[in-house]
């Protein structure tokens, strides 16, 4: 059993391939460690390795192989030449906000008439609701774009037609047994989609739709000079924030979007950066996206109104985007309480009824909870307990739900299954969005486990912990960060590389952290004191080692800035009793 949070896991690895090795190392001129690195993640060829570590523009497929494309250009090229009135209905979280706040501005630079909205997460609940559509058409209407959503909105879209309303979908997520009958509808997880990548995040499909418009504005004669460069750095924000895999287009998206976000040209970027307490130079890296910039954008969409995001990220007004950025801080800082209240609460409701414990999943609700922050919250426990977990907000007898799976589960198609006793669902397999009637939660429960009992064990094996090899430590230096980051950006679907050092003792462990949560700072040296290695384990929940005791280590190699001062320190991603000696 790992120490680091109780849960077992194997350590493996990465076996070695010589032949495929030496051609990395000989094609490409590689580092030995490194070409090691990227046969661990599948770029076994030369090309492959190459186009993975020099991301390019050139390398973006044509977006009109994204099927629906032609017809929702077509309309927009009619749109145009009529000055209609076109409305973009967005999503409250980081990419519905990112796809909105780019599409809204492209479409304005280059001439068309341009408003959108917001759905209120508290009052309108996820996607489209009749209420916008009804207002969007009175306020002259007749072109409707969803960005990050719209897919799973039927009723809605159905709504739309009868009013004389047109509604193209972008979207990206699952498709539903019924395709609503919009306009035109472009989802990489079509069956008739031939685009190769299908796992753009809702802006890498927002942008793509902006690529082949502009492409036929010039054809026409119509375009205005936008360069489509500046609005990566939204969508690399939207696609990490979303927990889409870091490869294919998205690294383009992303690589190219750091740049921009780097520059920092635009005015809410350079207030939300400020808020965040980046030091001027201080490189912004995709984890920065993560855990610094994006939460405080989902904040405002999940105990507020998103709409401040969207016109943060809009703004020409500098002490506009200072305000709305300090607002967006404020709200963060209201999420981080209100999701520790309802954590506790959780752990003591599972603590105190042992069913819950012998359940499948864990699938929760209470009137005390915020629905904005109660998707956090699951994923915390899902994590925690190793399940899972759906957690609901009631109010007025209607519970507004989210949920996160664990590994090897598609939390849609177990909603799916129990479908005739929600009001609307949607998402992702690994988390979703739910609405149910609260007199069905009971039931939903209980088709919940058994849905799950029929699909048997969902992890017969323990988890594995992959490594990219193994490390002495005096390897563990500058020379070793500089050779990583040409693996940059790194995040899901490209983890940072993970080595092991073999039979460290511990001579210093330290608790530190606030609000809930632990975090292990230690100093780690070899049998013969000749290296003093620093680091850290974030989040720690396992049980705290005694100095002078020997370890195994997996960890992942950083340099960390305090105070103007940098240091290479070990980020410790697990560690066990020492099982080999020096």
């Amino acid at each position: 059993m790992s120490i680091i949070d109780n849960h077992p896991r194997e350590w493996k690895i990465a076996p070695s391939q010589p032949e495929l090795h030496k051609h990395l190392c000989d094609e490409l001129d590689l580092s030995s460690r490194l070409a090691t690195i990227l046969i661990n993640r599948g770029f076994a060829d030369p090309q492959s390795a190459h186009d993975f570590l020099h991301p390019s523009l050139h390398n973006l497929p044509d977006p009109f192989l994204l099927a629906g494309m032609e017809k929702a250009v077509d309309r927009l090229l009619l749109a145009f030449r009529r000055q209609e009135k076109i409305f973009v209905f967005g999503d409250y979280d980081m990419d519905g906000i990112s796809s909105t706040a780019i599409l809204v501005d492209y479409l304005r630079r280059s001439g068309f008439q341009v408003d959108y909205s917001i759905p209120s997460r508290l009052d309108d609940g996820y996607g489209l609701n009749p209420e916008a559509v009804k207002k969007a058409k009175a306020s002259g209407v007749d072109l409707a774009i969803t960005v990050d959503c719209g897919i799973s909105d039927y009723e809605e879209i159905v709504l739309a037609n009868s009013l004389g309303l047109d509604i193209i979908v972008t979207d990206h997520h699952q498709i539903p047994e019924s395709t609503p009958p919009a306009c035109a509808i472009i989802n990489p997880h079509l069956k008739e989609c031939r685009y190769p990548y299908k796992e753009l995040a809702g802006v890498g499909v927002a942008f793509n739709l902006m690529m082949a418009l502009r492409k036929c504005l010039r054809q026409a004669g119509l375009a205005k000079d936008v360069n489509l460069l500046q609005y990566l750095d939204l969508v690399a924000l939207g696609t990490v924030a979303d927990v889409m895999p870091l490869t294919g287009v998205n690294r383009i998206f992303v690589s190219f979007g750091l740049v921009e976000i780097n520059k920092a040209y635009r005015r809410g970027l350079r207030s939300l950066l400020a808020t965040c307490r980046f030091q001027r130079g201080q490189q912004i890296k995709a984890r920065d996206l993560a855990f610094r910039l994006a939460p405080r954008v989902n904040a405002v969409g999940r105990i507020a109104n998103a709409r401040t995001a969207v016109e943060l990220f809009l703004t020409k007004d500098q002490a506009v985007a200072t305000r709305q950025a300090q607002y967006l801080e404020e709200c963060n800082e209201r999420r981080r309480q209100i999701e520790k209240e309802i954590k506790l609460e959780v752990d003591k409701l599972i603590a105190e009824d042992e069913s819950l414990l012998s359940a499948k999943a864990i699938l929760l609700a209470s009137e005390n909870w915020h629905p904005g922050v109660v998707g956090i919250v699951s994923s915390r426990i899902a994590e925690s307990y190793g399940k899972p977990t759906i957690l609901i907000a009631l109010e007025n007898g209607v519970g507004r739900g989210s949920g996160r799976s664990v590994p090897g589960l598609n939390l849609v198609k177990v909603l799916e299954h129990c479908q005739s006793h929600l009001i609307r669902f949607g998402g992702h397999a690994q988390a979703v969005g739910l609405t149910v009637a609260q007199e069905n939660i009971s039931t939903l429960r209980i088709y919940v486990e058994n849905y799950l009992a029929d699909c048997g064990p969902l992890q017969a094996e323990l988890p594995e912990l992959l490594l990219d090899g193994t490390l002495k430590p005096g390897e563990v230096n500058r020379k070793l960060l500089k050779e990583l980051e040409q693996l940059q950006p790194l995040g899901q679907g490209n983890p940072e590389p993970a080595f092991l050092l073999p039979s460290m003792q511990l001579i210093k462990a330290t608790m530190i952290g606030q609000g809930g949560r632990r975090h292990l700072k230690f100093i780690f040296t070899d049998h013969k004191r000749d290296h003093r290695l620093p680091g850290i384990a974030f989040n720690f929940t396992g049980t705290c080692p005694q100095t002078g005791e020997n370890f195994d280590l997996a960890f992942t190699p950083e340099e960390n800035i305090w105070q103007g001062k940098s240091e290479i320190r070990i980020n410790l991603v697990d560690f066990r009793p020492a099982q080999s000696s020096d």
